[in-house]
């Protein structure tokens, strides 16, 4: 058991490690994304979509640690 938690704590440390924001927020973006896809937005907007959530990601993440 105690390799499982072990494991598991690795795992968190190398896609988590100390900036939460930064692992969810790309993924909330693409989920984002995705679903605008799928209502028919046109795949140049998306491709907009896309990189204004992941700057604005990242810069709220620098605001945050400001």
């Amino acid at each position: 058991m105690d390799l499982l938690r072990r494991f598991g704590a690795f795992w968190y440390d190398f896609l988590v490690g100390d900036r939460w924001e930064l692992f969810l927020g790309p993924i909330l973006v693409l989920v984002v994304v995705a679903v605008a896809l799928g209502a028919g937005l046109s795949p140049g907007l998306a491709g907009g979509l896309l990189f204004i959530g992941v700057v604005a990601v990242g810069a709220t993440s620098l605001a945050i640690s400001a």
